[in-house]
């Protein structure tokens, strides 16, 4: 086994010697069965959430399924999430990795590859007439996976892992109480931040004593990402909190750091115009979802950005034990804009969840077992692969009812509010774990989430004027990966202090004086170091990639 280059943890060594002694050395092989065929061996690292469980050993309906059709048999080191990164990260630094893992995420998978525990995806296996990743290759469109490639790979130009398909086109929109509106006679969602606030105000007419904005929980992971509605309002991605630059859509002007911009100056002279008029949930960048239905439960809140699909869930909340209760949570397709000439910003969904698989260093010393294994996967991403991995076996664990696939009772159905994971079947406890997934069937799909989405992607279609912000593609080395890094963490420290500031009105933004004091903090933590650095790297990227999409089409 390879050694590796220790990285530095902030972990003891007992927990190290617990790790390497439940590890062990099986896996990383093969052995022919009794009927002569070859079968390839893999430890396979995953975490598990949830209390979820699982079939365990080589008997397994997985099991076997994956050693007839592939020759492919798995060991699997099973970690609870909260402790797989600290664990993961000791096993490859102590050169105890599993063959391959499917728990972590981009970010993650780019590091340990610049710290060379990865080895990349051949492009072979994805590119040609037939591939071996054709399957996984084809949950996309030409085109957008040209983008998945651009944005995926890493800094020296390789693809480190599989990403999983994002099978939403978008999800967030405006909820809001239909039937207050109705009461007050207002007769459609607003359109701008103007028309936003007149509604506001004339809610908290009718009700002096309640708030009107708030949020579902979503301070508690990161502060200010419950005001993500109104930074796009004023053209800053939602996401803005942990992409920081972005490219505008109409102008095509890349703004390498947002929220030190005029816009983000205007945007929070709103937040604390909206917050002086008692319009804002005043814990909103604290909240947590617990709080949360209690404000719905109090008739306590009457608009939130937040998911199209959560509506349901919103009006029996707020509806709590009393069935007779009105209760007419709506979702809008209105977006909210400061700048109506302009146009209007929502949110489209990334073209890929930045999970999958990621293969160890040394895997590619046999190309055959390192095949074997991506045409499992592969298989992931077919009709069929789909299929079982969403509902199993036909006639064990699901039927088909008017063309359609549907859970026998007594199974876990994730569309079915009736079921229940902890009592019902799963597949994972009756047939083993499936270890990825790139795409659920379309069915199941639809069933949980897939015709709301849909029906909001069609409202936004319908407006005029209305755009998104695309993903950028951002190649660091690892000196400038490391110099990102320690950036961001004192720009992320001092941001999200300010943000609490204007928020609370300790900082005012419409006082010069002190919007430029907040400019200068940012200055002295690194703001300018960032903006070169992110400038850099962006139009670096943007010219290699389109160097490779030409070569690639070449070679097409």
């Amino acid at each position: 086994m390879k050694l590796k280059k220790v990285v530095a943890l902030a972990t003891s060594v007992v927990l190290a010697s617990s790790l390497l002694a439940s590890c062990g050395s099986a896996g990383k092989g093969s052995y022919v069965d009794s009927e002569g065929n070859k079968i390839y061996t893999y430890r396979m690292n995953m975490y598990t959430q949830d209390q979820t469980e699982y079939a365990e050993g080589q008997d397994t309906d997985f099991a076997k399924r994956m050693k007839d059709m592939f020759g492919v048999e798995l060991e699997y080191e099973r970690i609870p999430r909260g402790d797989w990164e600290t664990k993961t990260n000791i096993s490859y630094s102590t050169g105890n990795e599993a063959d391959f893992t499917t728990g972590g995420k981009e970010p993650q998978y780019k590091k340990w590859a610049t710290n060379k525990y990865l080895d990349p995806i051949p492009e072979e296996a994805y590119t040609g007439d037939n591939p071996i990743l054709k399957d996984w290759k084809n949950l996309w469109s030409e085109e957008d996976f040209k983008q998945v490639l651009a944005l995926a790979k890493s800094s020296d130009g390789e693809l480190y892992y599989l990403p999983t398909l994002r099978q939403e086109k978008t999800q967030m929109c405006w909820d809001y109480r239909k039937d207050v509106f109705d009461q007050l006679g207002i007769t459609e969602f607003p359109k701008t931040i103007d028309e936003l606030y007149d509604v506001c105000a004339k809610i908290k007419a009718a009700y002096p004593d309640k708030i009107i904005i708030s949020c579902n929980g979503m301070g508690t992971t990161s502060p200010g990402s419950a005001l993500t509605g109104f930074f796009q309002a004023y053209w800053i991605p939602e996401l803005i909190l942990t992409q920081h630059s972005y490219v505008d859509p109409v102008t095509k002007e890349y703004v390498p750091y947002a929220l030190t911009t005029d816009n983000a100056r205007e945007m929070y002279k709103t937040i604390k115009k909206f917050n002086d008029a008692g319009f804002m949930d005043k814990e909103i960048l604290s909240l947590d979802k617990d709080t949360f239905s209690s404000r719905l439960a109090q008739d306590n809140c009457f608009i939130t950005y937040n998911y199209v699909y959560n509506i349901d869930e919103f009006n029996k909340k707020t509806k709590g034990t009393n069935p007779d209760k009105v209760s007419d949570w709506q979702w809008t397709g209105n977006m909210i804009t400061a700048f109506p000439e302009k146009g209007t910003i929502y949110k489209k969904d990334p073209l890929y969840s930045n999970w999958g698989p990621a293969f160890s260093a040394g895997i590619s010393d046999d190309m055959d077992r390192y095949n074997t294994l991506l045409k499992m996967f592969n298989w992931y991403a077919t009709e069929e692969g789909q299929m079982y991995m969403t509902y199993g076996v036909e006639g064990e664990s699901y039927e088909i009812v008017n063309g359609e696939p549907q859970m026998l009772p007594g199974w876990y159905d994730e569309s079915n509010p009736a079921t229940d994971k902890k009592t019902d079947k799963t597949l994972s406890k009756e047939f083993g774990s499936f270890g990825s997934q790139f795409a659920k069937q379309q069915t199941m799909f639809d069933n949980i989430r897939g015709k709301k989405v849909e029906a909001l992607w069609d409202a936004f279609q319908a407006q005029d004027k209305y755009y998104y912000f695309d993903q950028i593609p951002m190649r660091y080395t690892e000196d400038e990966e490391q110099k990102f890094g320690d950036l961001e963490t004192a720009l992320n420290a001092k941001r999200d202090e300010y943000l609490q500031r204007f928020f609370s009105g300790d900082v005012d933004p419409n006082n010069d004086a002190q919007w430029n004091a907040y400019i200068s903090d940012m200055n002295k933590v690194g703001l300018q170091e960032f903006i070169e650095l992110q400038t850099t790297v962006y139009e670096r990227t943007k010219a290699e990639i389109e160097k490779e999409n030409a070569e690639l089409a070449k070679a097409q």
